[in-house]
């Protein structure tokens, strides 16, 4: 029986066993990565199905009847490993720590331009002084070149919002133009994946800038001008080109990535899984692409921190996600609760959107 070798061949497993997934008792959803053997550092190179259970028990305390596979098997013969991670989400979360800092202070306001990473915010109420803040990601055009910026749904609201920097009684920045939410999962990821009541959580807006002309505007990437280990500046005021998740292979499981965000400023991490499928309380079925864990333990993201860009670590600054949110969950073997980040593909997000990403500094 072929051995499952691409995230697609992973998701029509999935798929065609969702019944019995489905059934697994009190279960926190899916993911698709690379299974981790016992007692191993690292995970292998062997494509795998992850289910997170509130409880891992060894089969030996189990009667058959509540014994899992080892394996799974799909259409046209195809199989992979069932990785079984014990898992729980937290009843609250640890406080996460805002980054300080002069480019944290710049990314908030005392600076006085705006930047990948600045702090956009709306009014919720104004008469309430209610408002909500989040971070502005990347700049972009749209198919009449219209300069302006992504961001979440849920930071830019719907068309016709207001946005302002860095907070909703400062300087009118753009005005939403389009917004996206959800997305049917055959439209997202194609003909193989085509369930009932399930979603992708899109999660992301262009918000167009007022009178880009006179808007004073900043670094495509104000976070990489530091030094590397060899002492040469990186960044240099440009991003490489988008990366495609194509599917195909297992790309991007274990790519390190990095991202500048209004609360905690720089982060790296390192993406671990995609196509993570849980229930929400509404009983529909929900996906996010991208699952991120943070370096040595510290956070990847927290509050504030929505609509950053995910690039890769490394000189060629590839975009390859935008960031949604997270919820601090233990979902590793060996580790207590952590903060996980959710991420959707960039490359389907610019397409949703009909816009395309700004990349060099002399095309703003």
């Amino acid at each position: 029986m072929p051995q499952a070798t691409s995230l697609e061949d992973l998701m029509r497993i999935r798929a065609a066993n969702r019944g019995f997934l489905d059934s697994i008792n009190g279960h926190l959803g899916t993911a698709l990565g690379f299974k981790r053997e016992t007692g191993a550092n690292a995970p292998s190179d062997t494509p795998a199905v992850i289910v997170f259970v509130p409880q891992k028990i060894n089969p030996r305390w189990l009667p058959g009847d509540q014994l899992l596979p080892k394996q799974l098997d799909g259409p046209e013969g195809l199989t992979c490993p069932l990785d079984v991670v014990e898992g729980s989400k937290a009843e609250d979360e640890d406080p996460v720590a805002r980054a300080t800092g002069e480019l944290s202070e710049q990314l908030r306001g005392w600076d006085d331009r705006i930047s990948v990473g600045s702090q956009v915010a709306h009014w919720i109420d104004s008469q309430a002084g209610e408002y909500s803040m989040g971070t502005l990601g990347a700049f972009a055009r749209d198919a009449d070149d219209h300069l302006g910026f992504l961001t979440n749904q849920h930071v830019a609201i719907e068309p016709g919002q207001q946005i302002f920097h860095p907070v909703p009684w400062g300087t009118k920045v753009g005005t939403t133009a389009d917004a996206i939410t959800w997305v049917r999962d055959q439209n997202w990821y194609g003909p193989h994946v085509d369930e009932p009541d399930t979603y992708v959580r899109v999660d992301c807006a262009f918000v167009r800038l007022v009178d880009a002309e006179a808007l004073p505007r900043n670094d495509l990437n104000p976070e990489m001008k530091e030094a590397d280990d060899d002492g040469n500046v990186i960044g240099q005021h440009e991003l490489g080109p988008v990366l495609d998740i194509t599917l195909n292979d297992m790309f991007p499981i274990g790519q390190r990535v990095r991202r500048i965000g209004r609360t905690t400023g720089q982060r790296r991490g390192t993406i671990v899984a995609f196509g993570y499928e849980h229930r929400d309380q509404a009983d529909v079925t929900v996906y996010s692409d991208l699952l991120i864990i943070g370096d040595n333990g510290v956070s990847f993201s927290t509050h504030g921190d929505s609509g950053s860009l995910i690039v890769t670590d490394d000189a060629s600054l590839n975009p390859i996600g935008l960031l949604w949110g997270g919820w601090q969950e233990k979902l590793r073997l060996g580790r207590d609760q952590e903060n996980w980040t959710y991420g959707i593909a960039l490359s389907r997000v610019l397409t949703a959107l009909g816009i395309t990403l700004v990349r060099k500094a002399d095309e703003l």
